[in-house]
Formats: structure tokens, C-alpha cells, sequence
């Protein structure tokens, strides 16, 4: 029990930090952002998918070693979730 309460958590935590990413990213939508976020389960667990692609994105970064096709796919992966934020905010689902 005490397992699934720690990665609910820790699911809750990158929720968060991508939820904080996208509103610096997005600043124009911060406010709907947050609204989106609270109201809908969907939209928070892509704030987490976000949460997650920028952290690994930031870890190999940091990595000389990392290679480079990976750090531009998760450069990818970060911009299409931007973009289905967007979509999402203005209700092209």
C-alpha cells in the first residue's frame, strides 16, 4: 500500500512540475491553463506526460554523452504536447 500511495504521489509531483512548465511556456494561457488543469483529468495527466518529457529532456541535456537524435525527439515530443495544450485550450480536441 505504501508503494502505490509514493508513485501517486510522485505522478502528482511531475503533474505539477509540467503543469508549472506549460503555464511559463504558454504565459498568454496561464489562467486557462490552471482552470484546464483543475477541471479536467485528461488535461492534468498530459501536464504530467509534459512534466516527465522535460525532465528527461533536461537530464540529457545535462549528459555529454547523451545522443543527440534522442534529445531532438524529446525536443519533439515537448512541442507536441505544447501544441495539443493549445488545441486542447481552444477546443480543437
Amino acid at each position: 500500500m505504501v508503494r502505490k500511495e509514493s508513485v501517486a504521489h510522485i505522478t502528482r509531483q511531475t503533474a505539477e512540475q509540467g503543469l508549472a512548465r506549460l503555464m511559463m511556456r504558454l504565459p498568454a494561457t496561464r489562467g486557462t491553463i490552471r482552470v484546464a488543469a483543475a477541471s479536467q483529468p485528461h488535461f492534468y495527466e498530459l501536464c504530467g506526460a509534459y512534466g516527465e518529457a522535460c525532465s528527461v529532456l533536461d537530464r540529457m541535456r545535462r549528459d555529454r554523452s547523451a545522443d543527440p537524435a534522442i534529445i531532438t525527439e524529446y525536443e519533439i515530443i515537448c512541442a507536441e504536447i505544447e501544441a495539443d495544450v493549445i488545441r486542447i485550450l481552444l477546443g480543437d480536441q
